[in-house]
C-alpha cells in the first residue's frame, strides 16, 4: 500500500506534522511506503498536481476556528471532484484541547466523501496533552495515541485492500420458465 500523508498546517514542525508522522509510522509498521506532503512548505507541489497513485491518503489539520486550515482548504478546493474515487481516507486534526479535533474530522470527513474517498471509521483529534515530554526533551506520544494511531492504519490498511478487490459481478437469477 502506498500512503499519502497530507499535514495543513502552516508552521512547518507542528503539532499536526508530528500526529501526521505518527499516523505514518503506523503504516510503515504495517508494511505501506508513506509519503509525508507538507503544505507549509512553500516550494512543495500544489496538491492538484500531485498524481493520484496512491491507495490511501490521510488529511491531518490544525483546529482553525472550529474548523481546519485554510491551507488545507485552499488545496483542496484546487483539486478534481474525483481527487479521492476509490481511496481509503484517513482523518487528523491537532488542536489545544482534547475536544477540539473532532469538528475538524467531522467536517474533513464530508470533503472527504465529496472528493470520492472512502473515509476509515476511526479519526483522531490529538491534543498537547497526547504528547509527554519525552527523552531530550523531544514530546512523545502517549500510548494511547499511538493505539489509535495503529487502529487507523489498521482500517485504512484494510480499506484499500478492498477497493483494489474488483467487486463480484451481481448474479441475476433467471425467471421462472426461462432457459
Amino acid at each position: 500500500m502506498h500512503a499519502l500523508l497530507i499535514s495543513g498546517s502552516p508552521r512547518a514542525g507542528s503539532g499536526t506534522s508530528a500526529l501526521a508522522a505518527l499516523a505514518g509510522d503506523a503504516l510503515l509498521a504495517r508494511g505501506a511506503t508513506v509519503t509525508l506532503l507538507e503544505l507549509a512548505e512553500p516550494s512543495g507541489p500544489r496538491l492538484r498536481d500531485v498524481p493520484r497513485s496512491y491507495d490511501a491518503v490521510v488529511l491531518a489539520s490544525p483546529v482553525h476556528h472550529g474548523s481546519y486550515s485554510g491551507l488545507l482548504k485552499l488545496a483542496l478546493d484546487g483539486v478534481p471532484g474525483d481527487w479521492l474515487a476509490d481511496t481509503a481516507v484517513g482523518l487528523l486534526a491537532h488542536g489545544s484541547g482534547p475536544r477540539t479535533g473532532s469538528v475538524v474530522c467531522e467536517h474533513l470527513r464530508t470533503v472527504a466523501r465529496a472528493l470520492g474517498g472512502w473515509v476509515a471509521p476511526t479519526q483522531i483529534a490529538a491534543c498537547p496533552a497526547d504528547f509527554a515530554p519525552g527523552p531530550h526533551g523531544a514530546p512523545a506520544p502517549d500510548a494511547s495515541l499511538l493505539r489509535r494511531c495503529e487502529t487507523l492504519a489498521a482500517e485504512l490498511h484494510r480499506c484499500a485492500r478492498m477497493l483494489r478487490t474488483p467487486a463480484p459481478l451481481p448474479v441475476t437469477a433467471a425467471a421462472p420458465g426461462a432457459v
